[in-house]
């Protein structure tokens, strides 16, 4: 790899569905040129909003790849214009980036960011499971029992040939769930515990599960 460079963090923000293009514009003005906005789904846990049956709502998720030295900017952007550090208007973090790679800036090695000081008083960590579709609600069952409060869900595409269906002679990819749970790091491993044991996930074919580090994050509350 090459020689490390100026640091860089990938920037998540999920707020509800028709305000992902608010926010990929904040980034564009503040210098920002790789975001990206998709779809998912979130749910969380409230008695009154499932009394509403309104708990799975659609969500935007943004993704962007942003230099350190504009973090905070964003983040006071984010806060300023979508009130993001008010409860139930979304949420931000921000991951370390080890490595980029594109067609337009070549290969780069990068410093990863390190934690930032009373940024937050709890310290977070993103939790990544990708099953089988049709087996969220066990996920995310799992999850609640062992301290969790919601996660947002993603929808995908295996793409392993052992897994690949046919239809007509066609071959079809089976379609995945992937939920993200944004997790206080004292509850972490026994979220991941209560998954692995629920869906039995070292079996072959069951799913996977990883965790990454947060160095930052607004508009999360506790559960």
């Amino acid at each position: 790899m090459d020689s490390p460079i100026d640091r860089k963090i990938l920037f998540w923000c999920i707020l509800d569905f028709g305000k992902g293009r608010k926010v990929f514009h904040i980034y564009r003005d503040l210098g920002g040129d790789k975001g990206i906005v998709f779809l998912g789904r979130g749910t969380v846990s409230s008695e009154m909003l499932n009394l509403l049956g309104i708990l799975d709502t659609r969500k935007e998720i943004f993704l962007g790849l942003i230099d350190e030295d504009m973090e905070d900017a964003l983040y006071d952007e984010l806060i300023r214009r979508l009130d993001l550090s008010k409860p139930h208007r979304g949420i931000a973090f921000s991951m370390p980036v080890k490595y980029v790679g594109s067609r337009t800036d070549g290969s780069q090695t990068i410093s990863p960011p390190e934690k930032k000081e009373g940024v937050n008083d709890l310290e977070y960590e993103a939790i990544f499971v990708v099953v089988n579709k049709g087996s969220k609600d066990e996920v995310l069952e799992a999850a609640k029992a062992a301290g969790s409060t919601g996660g947002t869900i993603i929808h995908g595409r295996g793409v392993l040939s052992r897994e690949k269906q046919t239809l007509f002679n066609i071959q079809i990819e089976p379609e995945k769930d992937i939920i993200l749970i944004v997790s206080r790091a004292d509850k972490t491993d026994d979220i991941v515990n209560a998954i692995k044991h629920k869906l039995d996930i070292d079996k072959p074919g069951a799913g996977i599960i990883f965790v990454m580090d947060i160095t930052r994050a607004e508009g999360l509350w506790r559960g």
